[in-house]
C-alpha cells in the first residue's frame, strides 16, 4: 500500500502557484535589461542601434534563461494531466524545481558576462550545473509521484509511465555528465547541456490509459 505524506491536496492551487512563478520568472528576464540611456542602464549614444548592439551580452543571457524556462513551462504544462494529486512531498519537490527555474537567469548573466573571458570556464561550469538543478528536482518529483503511482493518475498505462521514467532518468543523466565535462571542456560541456535541454521542446508522447479508463473529451480539454 502506497502512503502519502501530509495532507493529500487536488492540484488547481498547486498548478496555480507553479504557472504564477513561471511568470514572474519569463517577465523578470525582460525588466533587468536596462536600455541605453536609461538612470541605470549604459550611457546614451548617438547611435541608438549600436547602443543596443553593443548589449549583446545581456540579450545572449536573455535568450538563455528565456528558452531555458520556457521549455521548463512546457513540460510542466504537459505534465498537468499526469498527476491526480499533491501531497507535501512532492511540493517540496516541486520547491526545489522552482528554485531552479527562478536561479536560472543570474548563471545565465554571469556566464555571458565571462564569456571570452578569463572567468569564462567557471561561469560555463555553473549555468551548466544551473540547468542540471530544476531536471533534479523534477525527476525527484516524477519518482516520488509514480513509486506505487502514489500521486500520479491511476488510469495512465504502465508501459506509458515506464517511458516517461526512462526520459526523464536519460535527460538528467545527460544533464549531469554534461556537468562533468565542462569541468574539463567548458564549451562542450555547455553544448551538451544546451542540447540536451533543447531536446524537451520537441512534443512529448501522448499519455496512454488503461483499456476502457480514457478521460472523456471534456476532461481532456478542460482547465
Amino acid at each position: 500500500m502506497a502512503f502519502t505524506h501530509g495532507a493529500e491536496q487536488g492540484l488547481k492551487r498547486f498548478v496555480g502557484f507553479t504557472d504564477a512563478v513561471f511568470a514572474i520568472a519569463l517577465t523578470l528576464l525582460f525588466v533587468e535589461i536596462q536600455p541605453p540611456g536609461s538612470p541605470d542602464g549604459p550611457p546614451a549614444a548617438a547611435d541608438a542601434a549600436r547602443a543596443v548592439a553593443e548589449q549583446w551580452r545581456d540579450h545572449l543571457a536573455l535568450i538563455v534563461s528565456f528558452l531555458g524556462i520556457g521549455i521548463y513551462w512546457l513540460q510542466h504544462y504537459y505534465s498537468d494531466r499526469l498527476y491526480a494529486k499533491s501531497d507535501h512531498v512532492f511540493s517540496l519537490f516541486n520547491l526545489g524545481f522552482l528554485f531552479g527555474i527562478m536561479a536560472l537567469p543570474y548563471p545565465a548573466r554571469l556566464w555571458a558576462f565571462h564569456l571570452g573571458g578569463p572567468g569564462e570556464a567557471e561561469a560555463t561550469a555553473i549555468l551548466a550545473a544551473a540547468l542540471l538543478l530544476p531536471s533534479l528536482f523534477w525527476l525527484m518529483k516524477w519518482f516520488y509521484a509514480s513509486w506505487h503511482r502514489r500521486l500520479i493518475d491511476r488510469r495512465l498505462a504502465p508501459d506509458y509511465v515506464s517511458q516517461m521514467t526512462r526520459r526523464y532518468v536519460v535527460g538528467t543523466t545527460v544533464l549531469a555528465l554534461a556537468v562533468l565535462i565542462a569541468l574539463v571542456a567548458p564549451r562542450l560541456g555547455l553544448a551538451l547541456s544546451f542540447a540536451a535541454t533543447a531536446y524537451w521542446i520537441l512534443p512529448q508522447p501522448s499519455p496512454r490509459y488503461q483499456p476502457g479508463e480514457e478521460p472523456d473529451e471534456e476532461e481532456r480539454t478542460g482547465d
